[in-house]
């Protein structure tokens, strides 16, 4: 789900360049297992995530915090319609 959950405004200052870095790709939207484990809301390429989740996991340790693994949360989307040719509505995944 993209619920928002728990954050640490204290983490949140430390890891604020990598923020900046993500920019409007990546919301935060909840922090897990003592502020280890980032929860985001991905809003780019889903072809990119698992590429964008670990870079943000490296952007995160270089801001000097402790990061255990970095989860994207893309909601209904599967798939990038517009660049794979499919349906543009919530057609069959």
């Amino acid at each position: 789900s993209l619920r928002a959950g728990e954050v640490d405004e204290e983490i949140v200052k430390r890891i604020q360049p990598a923020l900046n870095v993500l920019g409007s790709v990546a919301d935060l939207l909840s922090m897990h297992n003592e502020g280890k484990v980032f929860r985001f809301h991905y809003h780019g390429l889903i072809k990119h995530r698992e590429g964008m989740a670990a870079w943000t996991e490296t952007l995160i340790r270089d801001c000097g915090v402790e990061c255990t693994g970095v989860v994207f949360e893309t909601g209904w989307r599967k798939r990038d319609p517009y660049y794979d040719g499919g349906d543009h509505w919530f057609g069959p995944y």
